[in-house]
């Protein structure tokens, strides 16, 4: 998809509540007038130099920068679905992980509700959403980041709080890949995987 299409993308999804040629602003798209986030992406073209920012309450927090417009306004539309979208859970099986008695059954709840591709009990595997075993009877839960490097996401969980964790997150990341297969992004593996962390992450 090239910039025009990520751009419409922006338009149709999320409510612009300033756009000039140096400032994007976005919000909820059912939010108030006054939403209490926003999502800030600051261009300059000059020196091809682009930030993004979280704005709660008024307050400005940086998220990223980008020497490219292209990459800077698909990490606006991913950091945004992220951020300003509701997304919702199955309760049934959140029940049945937190009242799960072993981690066989909560094996057999992830295998029944979610593609194998997006998770990993016990064994690093790239792509995926991972339960690793820390010590005194926890459990961390992470993924592979850039040259598979660790980026946890939670630690030293109770085995079911961890799973519950994984479960959410290994729906997030199919979500993820399911965006970027709509918008077809056409670009470094690298930047993906910024991408993904700006997604699952913030």
């Amino acid at each position: 998809m090239d910039l025009s299409g990520v751009y419409n993308l922006i338009n149709s999804e999320f409510k612009v509540i300033q756009r000039d040629k140096d400032i994007i602003c976005v919000a909820s798209l059912n939010g108030e007038n006054y939403p209490e986030t926003t999502i800030k992406l600051t261009l300059n073209k000059v020196s091809n130099f682009y930030e993004i920012f979280e704005v709660v309450r008024g307050n400005e927090y940086k998220v990223d920068e980008f020497t490219d417009e292209y990459k800077s306004i698909l990490a606006l539309y991913i950091f945004s679905k992220n951020k300003l979208e509701v997304r919702k859970y199955d309760v049934n099986v959140h029940n049945e992980i937190e009242n799960a008695s072993s981690l066989n059954y909560i094996q057999k709840i992830f295998k029944n509700n979610l593609d194998e591709q997006y998770y990993s009990f016990l064994v690093l595997k790239p792509n995926r959403i991972i339960l690793e075993k820390s010590s005194n009877d926890r459990y961390n839960v992470l993924f592979l980041g850039k040259s598979d490097s660790k980026v946890y996401i939670d630690k030293s969980r109770k085995l079911n709080s961890a799973a519950g964790v994984q479960f959410n997150f290994s729906l997030k990341l199919k979500l993820f890949y399911d965006l970027i297969d709509v918008i077809e992004v056409k670009t470094d593996s690298d930047f993906i995987e910024t991408l993904k962390t700006l997604y699952l992450l913030g």
